[in-house]
């Protein structure tokens, strides 16, 4: 099966799990043609939180996430049309798997950590995407982690 689309999301807190992740969408989108769309989900501040961050928090917060996405998708080296980049805030999920609809996805590639007890105990996003997706899914880890699990 060649992949067309493909939806990279990636989380800009996390730079080393998203480089792997990155290198595999290039490899895949050169081989198969396809497009790449990054993708960040921010996340919702509790409300209790809210009060003491400054008024320029949020936009702050969106230019950062949007610089990096600009970043990576600069460092994909694909032809400026077959790059997209969407940021979002909601449940990672929910807005993972709503993306990948709405970009009639056939892979999500997912960057993720070895799990840990408490992902294993309480469930993890990756986790989350893989059981949900109606796409295939490739989870892809840090060559350093790989070498250990």
């Amino acid at each position: 099966m060649a992949f067309r689309n493909i939806l990279l999301p990636l989380d800009v807190n996390d730079l080393a799990n998203a480089d792997r992740a990155l290198q595999d969408a290039r490899f895949l989108a050169e081989a198969a043609g396809a497009t790449v769309h990054l993708l960040h989900v921010r996340l919702y501040l509790p409300l209790s939180y809210v009060d003491f961050l400054p008024s320029s928090f949020d936009q702050e917060e969106k230019e950062s996430c949007m610089e990096q996405l600009r970043a990576w998708k600069a460092s994909l080296g694909l032809p400026e049309d077959r790059v997209t980049i969407t940021l979002r805030r909601g449940p990672v999920p929910a807005e993972v798997l709503d993306e990948a609809a709405q970009r009639e996805a056939d892979l999500i590639i997912i960057g993720s950590r070895q799990p840990s007890m408490s992902t294993r105990l309480l469930g993890s996003n990756a986790s989350s995407i893989i059981r949900d997706a109606k796409i295939s899914v490739l989870v892809t880890r840090r060559q350093d982690q790989r070498e250990t699990a």
